[in-house]
């Protein structure tokens, strides 16, 4: 009877841990780019004013416009949609130093209405470079992941001052 129960218990442990590599090894990189991306960079940035905010910028140059979409960036631990403009793709990243903490903790619920919560980013599933990030698109319905490591540094951009809002 014991035999039988490590054998159970034994095919049981392993049909897990061969869920978990199946899993792993389903995220596969594509070893040519779905676009020609040209001297690929990422910058941060900071908001002159106490709690205007900071944040990652990267930014991937395209050669040309192809036919492909991404849709989203990997970066740091996290991830993002892709915003296009021309030749051009962006991932921005917030960071949550120097942002506005709208924190009263009281029991009035008067006090409170106007907090808002503070919301989680998009985490990634890749565990990348501090230089390095992944896009990912789609083709035909099927989902495709591409590394692209190097990153270049650029400068931090400190803004003088925020833009007046509701201009």
């Amino acid at each position: 009877m014991k035999l039988i129960s490590a054998f159970i218990l034994g095919f049981v442990f392993l049909s897990m841990v061969n869920c978990k590599t199946s899993k792993e090894s389903a995220i596969q990189f594509q070893s040519t780019a779905p676009l020609e991306i040209s001297a690929p960079y990422f910058n941060s940035w900071i908001a002159g004013v106490n709690g205007g905010g900071s944040g990652i910028n990267v930014f991937l140059p395209l050669k040309e416009n192809g036919n492909i979409s991404i849709d989203s960036l990997h970066f740091r631990g996290l991830k993002t949609a892709v915003e296009t403009r021309d030749k051009l793709l962006i991932g921005r990243f917030k960071q949550f130093s120097n942002h506005k903490k709208d924190l009263i903790m009281s029991s009035n619920p008067e006090d409170e209405y106007n907090n808002k919560m503070e919301l989680k980013q998009d985490t990634s599933p890749f565990n990348l470079p501090q230089n390095a990030c992944v896009i990912s698109y789609q083709i035909n319905g099927n989902r495709f992941y591409y590394k692209i490591s190097n990153l270049k540094k650029g400068e931090t951009i400190a803004y003088p001052s925020a833009a007046p809002k509701n201009r």
